[in-house]
């Protein structure tokens, strides 16, 4: 998946073992009498020449058989229409009208981007996923005109660019793509363009509150040799609310079959800790609320649970590791290695609460 949100875009370069041709290489070598040992190889007899030959056959059968099964597993987009044909409007925010293309493009987008094929389980997630998107991108624009944030279209070249070398794409490859999944050029700019104003507005904001304090650091250090005594639990948390919870057992049967937990919680969880994978990091036993911390007491690594319903939310769980103290030594960071991850903890609080303050001011009217 593009690495725009979560995809792995690999390109294969094969190399038939018969392009060299050892045999007239020796040849050439010894006509011309040359001395040296880079190209000057010793003589093979007959059987060795057999055997190489045997060997280089089945290595280009088993080179054919690879690009075979690579064309048979290539995927092939196939659109799931999500809002008709024609051209209405489905939604208003703040004023501004979202048409069913808009969203329509924005799903395929959201496949691309994600890896996750819609389909008749998933469409309803996704169309509340893809709505967020769009609310979400509507209100940063609107947030950045109205104080004055803007980027240029070198910065928005220069982000495009950089996100085609990030996935190994060859210059301008990425619209061929966009093509077959049957988006404009203009969506995923749109998108890249809310991106670099969205870094910009909460930077600024950043810039002006997000300090640590000695005082801070020195909590925080406590805390971490505390945790390294603590026997504890690394656990990944999708949090969605009870009134978008309708599908939330479909997602649950998908997460138990579907390894990409990470993805799914990036995609579809309304919890603070969507950005990171739902990664919480090291929890201590009893630090979560007491039926979640239940749970995950009975949890094996790698475990998914079901849905746990806790006052207006459901969670659903995945562990990923258990710690014992005493078990592996354990060295403390630098205080610099600190001072960021605290930093970044803040700055990361003050996106989270700044978005979530422009969603509730926002105006939104859907018509779907």
């Amino acid at each position: 998946m593009f690495k725009f949100g979560i995809f792995l875009a690999i390109f294969f370069v094969t190399i038939n073992a018969s392009a060299v041709d050892f045999e007239g290489l020796d040849r050439a070598v010894k006509n011309n009498k040359s001395k040296s040992i880079m190209f000057r190889r010793n003589q093979m007899s007959d059987a060795e020449i057999e055997a190489r030959r045997e060997q280089e056959r089945q290595a280009r059968e088993e080179e054919a058989k690879a690009q075979a099964m690579m064309k048979k597993e290539a995927p092939v987009f196939r659109q799931y229409d999500l809002f008709g044909n024609g051209l209405s409007i489905v939604a208003t925010i703040n004023g501004e009208m979202v048409s069913n293309k808009d969203l329509q493009e924005r799903a395929n987008l959201f496949s691309l981007t994600s890896g996750i094929v819609i389909n008749d389980k998933n469409k309803d997630m996704v169309i509340n996923k893809v709505m967020q998107n769009m609310i979400d991108e509507k209100i940063k624009f609107q947030e950045a005109d109205k104080l004055g944030v803007k980027v240029s279209d070198a910065e928005i070249r220069e982000a495009y660019v950089n996100f085609e070398k990030s996935n190994g794409l060859p210059n301008g490859k990425f619209l061929d793509v966009l093509k077959e999944y049957k988006i404009s050029k203009d969506v995923f700019m749109a998108q890249i363009k809310a991106n670099l104003l969205w870094n910009k507005l909460v930077h600024s904001k950043a810039s002006r509150s997000v300090g640590v304090s000695d005082r801070e650091l020195d909590d925080e250090f406590k805390r971490i040799k505390k945790d390294m005594k603590t026997s504890k639990y690394m656990v990944s948390e999708i949090v969605i609310s009870r009134k978008d919870a309708k599908h939330i057992d479909e997602l649950v049967e998908i997460l138990q079959t579907d390894p990409r937990f990470e993805l799914y919680a990036v995609q579809f969880s309304q919890s603070a800790s969507a950005p990171s994978g739902g990664k919480l990091g090291w929890v201590v036993a009893g630090q979560l609320a007491k039926p979640l911390d239940n749970v995950i007491k009975t949890m094996k690594e790698g475990q998914v649970s079901k849905a746990i319903m806790y006052r207006n939310d459901y969670y659903i769980l995945k562990l990923d590791k258990k710690y014992v103290p005493g078990k592996k030594e354990q060295e403390l960071p630098s205080d610099d290695e600190v001072r960021a991850f605290i930093k970044n903890r803040k700055a990361d609080e003050l996106a989270n609460k700044y978005i979530r303050d422009l969603r509730n001011k926002a105006i939104v009217e859907k018509k779907f």
